[in-house]
């Protein structure tokens, strides 16, 4: 909204200032020789003070549009050529120390960083090798927002961890394996060992973060193309190839949206005139059509007494949006980046928001907002610990896509900080090995809600009761 207010203004004083110009031109012989120099001389160094004023506005803008453009590559098919490997890493660092002023916030040294991981780039033998050299600098880097941008081979199947073992959580891969089976080993490596390994190759703001982020490449890799697991259910132990495919990508984001398009269907479909206790609306991010779907499901429930919303997997999107749909759920005015008010149709029953690790930027940002306002209870664990920074992308020199968490670390309305802190439920839910942690999260959110709902009823009953 902001840059959109902003490049509106730039155009409005662009026309005008043409039309100052074209006026001065047609009027010369009025104003004289010494009067019309005067003013476009005036009107030259107007316009330099503008653009060297707006200049890193100018930038940002830029390189957010880039964030919404970067052509994603396989790690594989860069067009780099051995011995571009430290020129590109250098570019790479040279942008990282100019522009990431986390750094000094997280104590990092991000001259140690170079040297310690020129040498590993130095020794790479390959794409995959540098991949991983500078994918492990990218993780020292301690930002969710700050990342190399490569595309993925994946597959229809996902993984989680509860407490130290690692379980399936999906599958839709027609393989063996099935939701629930634990995994022991992934490529000969026990689950344990593989974590504290992958960890180090996992971008996050918060330890705990990039610890249980290594689930997400159980079932996905920049390079490797096949997975070989070794899973128990109850005493039986099997070993399955998993094939991650390059389309993997399309066919997740397909199947999200028909489950986004089926509770779209299921909530507008719901009979009219039936009394209604509670509801629970999913919000998977923040696109333009994510949230006119969102919208479209609350108006048809806003009147419900109580609404649990899910951000569970959100991963965030468009500020503006977020914003938008807080007015919607707040209570009371919030100052974030703006002023956001209630609006008129905002929702004026009990709010449950269920969170967790998968709940990131302007996701955990709305949470965050929520709870702050007294607009919400939050139930789960907490979030990811980003959502005080702006991803900005950078292209270098030789085809390498990166994004930066850009930006001095803010604070939230509170005080709290909005970087390496994560939001914090008021009810987090109790590990249970025999349970998934979304499942776990939903029926602790209902069991709440049900609750609440049940005393307010039976407080009905009873005003009635001393009524009559």
């Amino acid at each position: 909204m902001i840059m959109n207010i902003f490049l509106w203004t730039q155009i409005l004083c662009l026309i005008t200032t043409v039309g100052a110009t074209v006026y001065i031109y047609i009027n010369r012989k009025n104003f004289g020789y010494k009067i019309v120099s005067s003013l476009y001389l005036l009107i030259f160094l107007g316009t330099i003070y503008i653009a060297v004023r707006n200049y890193p506005i100018y930038w940002v803008g830029y390189h957010l549009t880039m964030t919404m453009k970067a052509e994603k590559q396989f790690v594989s098919e860069q067009d780099i050529e051995l011995d571009e490997y430290m020129d590109d890493f250098e570019e790479i660092c040279d942008i990282v120390e100019k522009h990431y002023s986390l750094a000094e916030y997280k104590g990092i040294s991000l001259k140690s960083l170079r040297d310690k991981y020129s040498v590993k780039v130095m020794n790479a033998k390959d794409n995959r090798e540098y991949f991983l050299a500078i994918q492990q600098y990218f993780s020292e880097l301690k930002n969710s927002h700050t990342y190399l941008r490569y595309s993925k081979y994946t597959t229809m199947a996902d993984a989680e961890w509860r407490s130290d073992s690692l379980y399936v959580s999906a599958n839709l891969t027609g393989l063996s394996f099935k939701k629930g089976d634990r995994i022991l080993s992934i490529d000969g490596i026990d689950a344990l060992s593989w974590r504290d390994s992958m960890k180090n190759y996992v971008t996050g703001s918060t330890e705990k973060g990039r610890y249980v982020h290594t689930e997400d490449y159980v079932f996905s890799s920049y390079i490797d193309t096949v997975r070989n697991l070794c899973l128990c259910r109850g005493d039986s132990v099997f070993n399955v190839t998993v094939e991650l495919n390059r389309d993997g990508m399309q066919y997740i984001s397909k199947h999200n949206k028909d489950i986004r398009n089926a509770e779209t269907k299921s909530i507008m479909n719901s009979p009219k005139g039936k009394k209604e206790y509670l509801t629970l609306l999913s919000l998977s991010g923040f696109t333009d059509e994510e949230t006119e779907e969102f919208i479209l499901k609350y108006n048809k429930v806003k009147n419900y007494p109580c609404i649990i919303l899910s951000l569970l997997n959100n991963p965030g999107g468009l500020v503006r949006n977020m914003e938008k749909i807080a007015a919607l759920l707040l209570k009371q005015s919030y100052q974030a980046e703006t002023l956001i008010t209630p609006s008129e149709d905002s929702f004026k029953g009990r709010l449950y928001v269920m969170i967790g690790q998968n709940t990131c930027s302007a996701a955990e940002h709305l949470a965050s907002i929520l709870k702050e306002s007294g607009s919400a209870v939050l139930v789960g664990e907490e979030t990811t610990g980003d959502f005080g920074t702006t991803p900005l992308t950078f292209l270098t020199s030789h085809d390498t896509y990166f994004t930066l968490g850009y930006g001095k670390p803010k604070t939230t309305s509170n005080g709290n900080p909005r970087e390496g802190k994560a939001v914090e439920p008021h009810y987090r839910i109790k590990e249970n090995a025999a349970l998934s942690n979304n499942f776990n999260i939903v029926r602790t959110a209902f069991y709440l809600a049900m609750n609440e709902i049940l005393e307010a009823k039976m407080d009905s009953l009873k005003k009635k009761e001393r009524l009559e």
